[in-house]
């Protein structure tokens, strides 16, 4: 649920029709999988979960944003060239993410505590993860894609940015920047 005076201000004419259009799209989004499956998915929910502090608000459908954009395959133009395209990167990295999790605990990846979590989470992006996925697949780089991805996302999102008292969208002429 969005604040009270951030919808005021989203709702004012200090912003321009076309922002209001594109953050309450952003707002009334939902999301079924389509590009992973159900058991991807959930992994995926639960890596960007963890990678944003998202774990019982739910303010944001990341991994449903990054299923979408990858079904409708649009995307920044451009990949690391170690990493396959974005759609086999993800799918390799959450593979190698679970693999990971198995060899270390014997539990999925969604079942580990947040700090069990947050150790492989390290170990991938320090290129330290166990697996064979992690032998021929770069876990620094598909770290660094499902971060700047998830971080993106979430803070994109009308729940995020309210949560975080950002106005920085407010674009109509006439803004002055409140004493926050």
């Amino acid at each position: 649920m969005i604040k009270e005076v951030f919808n005021e201000l989203l709702q004012s004419d200090l912003v321009t029709n076309k922002t209001k259009e594109v953050l309450k799209q952003r707002i009334d989004q939902t999301y079924a999988p389509v590009f992973f499956s159900a058991e991807e998915f959930k992994l995926l929910t639960s890596v960007c979960n963890h990678l944003v502090a998202q774990n019982d608000n739910h303010l944001v459908d990341v991994a449903g944003n990054i299923d979408n954009r990858l079904h409708q395959k649009t995307g920044p133009g451009w990949r690391y060239d170690i990493l396959p395209p974005e759609g086999i990167s993800y799918k390799t990295g959450l593979k190698g993410i679970q693999e990971s999790a198995i060899l270390s605990s014997g539990k999925d990846f969604t079942a580990l505590s947040e700090k069990e979590k947050n150790n492989l989470l390290k170990e991938v992006q320090q290129g330290n993860g166990k697996g064979e996925t992690w032998k021929s697949f770069s876990g620094k780089r598909f770290f660094e894609l499902i971060l700047t991805e998830t971080a993106e996302h979430f803070y994109s999102h009308p729940n995020a940015q309210a949560e975080i008292n950002y106005t920085g969208f407010a674009d109509a002429k006439g803004w002055q920047v409140p004493d926050l």
